[in-house]
């Protein structure tokens, strides 16, 4: 009987060391440092039958990026796939001629200044008519403006970014010859690309701006939900179609350049709130998801699941349309973990 009693006292030591242990590390967890999770947002999605219109993902601002002037390139600062910022240089060409233009100019302006001045000395003394001083004040002011003009040509050697973002084409090398309006770069802004479709007139009652649409991208086995921004007043009379524009969230798989689908439901069918089946986690008979809290907390959410397509979940209750849901990492979360965030 004793040795029966040890035992139990035993196991009973260890259960309580066991819930002491997971105790302990909750704690850790929680108190530690946040742990990095993938999310994506809840959108409108409509999994049933839908007409497909083919289409592009681009950045939202795009420039071809050429100088000025015409000069031999001096020195190149980027290369593809540089981020640059506003105002960063991106390549200088040869100045040599135009800081000579500069010198000649501010030579001639120090000139006609130094004459305008003693040409209003001679005039007071009446040593000097009215007519020569004019005269002598026209010319200094065309060679201040000729300076000006000589210092905005030799600016125009650094070519500098004209927004932030990233260099996705390069089209010159040092000791090239540049040419104004030839491109030097490519330009494309950072931050949430767009999605840019041709309507056919047939279906343009089907989408409005301000709509809630969703966007099949093929590549990355994925459907995500954007904003109708813009569409076209008139239909090209060629085509017969209507550009639009579709706003994205933005997501570290969606890249400019990327072919995708806009799925235009079929009359009747509304669009459902949606979430990547990644997002799904399950707990004995339980169905659940890690929604991010404003406060970059992941909190375990019950929810009802609808219909089930191949990559999303369509979702009767529990979430709102733009919360963010975890679809990686979950089985290293637990319920109230600080979490940092990346799309």
């Amino acid at each position: 009987m004793r040795q029966i009693f040890y035992a139990l006292m035993l196991l009973t030591g260890l259960a309580v060391v066991g819930c002491g242990n997971s105790h302990d590390q909750r704690a850790a967890t929680v108190t530690g440092s946040p742990k990095n999770v993938t999310v994506a947002k809840v959108a409108r999605f409509t999994g049933g039958a839908a007409d497909e219109i083919m289409g592009s993902v681009v950045a939202r601002n795009t420039a071809q990026i050429s100088p000025k002037v015409q000069s031999r390139v001096d020195h190149i600062l980027v290369d593809i796939g540089s981020r640059v910022k506003k105002g960063d240089l991106l390549a200088e060409l040869d100045a040599r001629e135009f800081e000579a233009k500069v010198q000649q100019a501010r030579a001639m302006q120090q000139q006609a200044a130094q004459d305008l001045e003693r040409f209003q000395k001679l005039l007071a003394e009446n040593a000097s008519t009215q007519q020569e001083f004019d005269g002598i004040q026209a010319r200094a002011t065309v060679t201040r403006a000729g300076l000006e003009e000589a210092e905005t040509y030799l600016s125009f050697t650094k070519i500098v970014a004209p927004f932030s973002g990233v260099i996705t084409r390069k089209m010159v090398d040092v000791g090239d010859m540049a040419f104004p309006g030839q491109p030097t770069f490519t330009l494309e802004e950072s931050g949430p690309p767009v999605f840019v479709v041709t309507i056919p007139e047939s279906y343009r009652n089907r989408i409005n701006i301000g709509e809630s649409v969703s966007i099949s991208i093929p590549v990355v086995s994925m459907t995500i939900g954007g904003r109708v921004e813009d569409i076209s007043p008139s239909a090209d009379p060629m085509s017969r179609t209507f550009s639009a524009k579709v706003g994205l969230p933005e997501n570290q798989q969606i890249r400019p350049g990327q072919f995708g689908r806009l799925l235009l439901p079929y009359a009747g069918e509304e669009a459902t709130l949606s979430i990547p089946r990644s997002a799904w986690v399950h707990r004995g008979q339980l169905d659940l998801v890690y929604v991010v809290t404003p406060e970059k907390k992941a909190m375990l959410r019950l929810i009802r699941i609808g219909r089930q397509f191949p990559d999303r979940l369509e979702i009767l209750s529990g979430l709102r349309e733009d919360e963010d849901v975890v679809i990686s990492d979950q089985r290293d979360l637990l319920d109230g973990d600080e979490v940092q965030v990346t799309l």
